[in-house]
């Protein structure tokens, strides 16, 4: 696209109207939004910002047609105006809220036309079309008005015909699901060649008739899983057919074994115990085995997914663990006594993967007390260092990440502070936009604090936005890595893909972009400690953190 002109006649004032703009979109007041920005575009038209804006608000004044041209305008040039209520600056949302301005102008056509678009660019919440997306209730507005029609419901994913028998149905699921990640997945063929995807669809086509639904879902695991990539998964915990059952306990693989951390209040008295077998399977066998329906972007999400994974009965049966409705534990007490428990299951509930417990015996024991607590922070004055949990990548109810960063630079800024402790352990993403000032507020601690140590302390679980700050601190200010190895890639295949399979109305993750944080030739398969720890069962239960500890020796005054 050529430019029409290289400058403003008046570059301040332009700045300053169009900042004023972006105030007005923020309070919604479209009418000024309207107003600025076409006298903007008048005096410049080459800023995607500035189009983009002009649409909104024509969008938000009922101006559809003109809604429509502006946002074009402003797909044909790029912005990346982030943080606009009702907004959509991603190229594939763009696309979406021009087909909303045309279904408003009862333009299917066309609607459907920008909707086959946006879904071709990988966009990632196709649900949202058949109202079944996790994040948003009820169908989308705009397209009311054909929502029933089959062209409509067939872009939706949501066409199923009613005279299909069970096993038709599920291979309409199979179908979709392997539509699905072809359209969505980023380089796909990364990890397998396109003869495996094949073959295993179609093993999977043919055995649908002698299998049980679970049975279905589990084939439908182990697809996703050989695509590797770890924002790949399928949560067998909300569909409508093949839902999966769950062992009342939460498993965590320590460096001297696999431990049960936690307990349906039935099973209690079994935390502390150490697992030896499931079933006939030595505990180690099967973790090794999960890797058939964990995808991962390396071998610390084994560590960390992979417990989880053999918890669920369904998982047991599929991977030859167990069979049936039931299965054997065998278990070693902390005194050593070898016993077997066979638990009653519950429903699988899935609200995240879960995190490392804290003990009732040290509920204040730093690392673990508060973190599903999005972030929070301590001085710890005898070693002038200032500890920093960042737990999960979002804004709490009562305080914003960024206002939460600007309290910790002004302790770094007037308090008795050396060192700096970020603390990453528990934070397996989010939503990464909020990662800035937490970037900030480290480099900001380099710059006033030049002799003090940073420290970021990472593990397995270490994951997606949480792990995307480590990189990008790493990338700017020198930083003392300790713990574990971290449970993705510095680059590496993310974000997420949402489906919803028509007939099992299943849910599941793919992976739909390529996440670059680092440099281009950075190949890690994780960040490296500078400091390897591990932490043992042995020290979980009695209370020790030796990754702070270590922290706490080499700072100590």
């Amino acid at each position: 696209m050529q430019p029409n002109r290289v400058g403003a006649t008046d570059p301040i004032a332009y700045f300053q109207s169009k900042t004023a703009a972006i105030e007005f979109a923020k309070q919604q007041n479209w009418a000024l939004v309207n107003k600025l920005t076409k006298q903007l575009i008048n005096e410049y038209q080459n800023d995607g910002d500035t189009w983009y804006l002009l649409g909104l608000s024509y969008f938000q004044l009922a101006d559809y047609q003109n809604a429509s041209n502006a946002l074009q305008r402003a797909l044909a040039i790029g912005t990346s105006l982030k943080g606009i209520p009702n907004g959509a600056s991603n190229p594939n949302d763009l696309m979406v809220k021009i087909a909303e301005a045309y279904a408003e102008l009862n333009n299917q056509q066309q609607a459907e036309y920008w909707l086959k678009k946006a879904l071709a660019a990988r966009w990632d919440d196709r649900p949202t079309l058949a109202g079944t997306s996790l994040f948003k209730s009820g169908t989308n507005p705009h397209f009311e008005r054909f929502a029933q029609s089959t062209s409509y419901k067939s872009l939706a994913g949501n066409n199923l015909e009613t005279e299909l028998n069970r096993d038709q149905k599920w291979r309409t699921d199979l179908a979709f699901l392997a539509a699905e990640i072809k359209r969505l997945h980023v380089a796909m063929y990364q990890n397998i060649s396109p003869q495996q995807f094949a073959e295993k669809v179609a093993s999977i086509d043919k055995a649908i008739p002698i299998m049980i639904d679970q049975q279905i879902i589990f084939q439908f695991m182990e697809l996703i899983a050989l695509l590797g990539n770890g924002h790949n998964l399928l949560i067998p915990a909300w569909g409508e057919k093949g839902n999966f059952q769950q062992l009342p306990f939460q498993f965590y693989q320590f460096s001297d074994g696999l431990y049960i951390t936690k307990a349906s209040s039935d099973y209690q008295q079994y935390i502390g115990y150490k697992v030896a077998a499931f079933a006939d399977t030595p505990a180690d066998q099967a973790l090794e085995l999960t890797k058939r329906v964990n995808a991962r972007d390396n071998e610390m999400q084994t560590l960390w997914l992979g417990p989880y994974y053999l918890s669920l009965l369904d998982v047991l049966n599929g991977l030859g663990i167990s069979k049936g409705n039931e299965v054997t534990l065998t278990l070693s007490s902390p005194k050593g006594a070898i016993t077997t428990v066979t638990p009653a299951l519950k429903s699988m509930q899935f609200a995240g993967f879960p995190k490392l417990p804290k003990l009732t015996e040290h509920p204040t024991l730093r690392y673990l007390a508060k973190n599903n607590t999005p972030f929070w922070s301590e001085q710890i004055k005898t070693n002038k260092l200032l500890y920093v949990q960042f737990n999960d990548v979002r804004n709490s109810k009562d305080l914003t990440l960024a206002e939460f960063t600007m309290q910790l630079q002004a302790q770094i800024k007037h308090d008795d502070i050396e060192h700096m402790v970020l603390d990453l352990r528990h934070n397996s993403g989010g939503n990464g936009s909020l990662n800035p000032p937490m970037v900030a507020t480290a480099a900001f601690f380099k710059v006033l604090k030049p002799q003090g140590k940073l420290f970021i302390l990472i593990g397995r679980n270490t994951f997606s936005a949480g792990h995307d700050v480590a990189v990008k601190i790493a990338n700017i200010v020198p930083a003392i890595f300790v713990g574990e190895p971290s449970g993705t890639r510095p680059n590496v295949a993310g974000e997420a893909g949402w489906f919803n399979l028509p007939y099992s109305k299943q849910t599941g993750l793919i992976s739909s972009q390529f996440h670059q944080q680092s440099r281009a030739e950075d190949h890690r398969i994780w960040l490296a400690p500078d400091m390897p720890i591990t932490l043992s069962a042995k020290d979980y239960f009695a209370g020790v953190d030796p990754v702070m500890d270590a922290v706490l020796t080499i700072t100590k005054q």
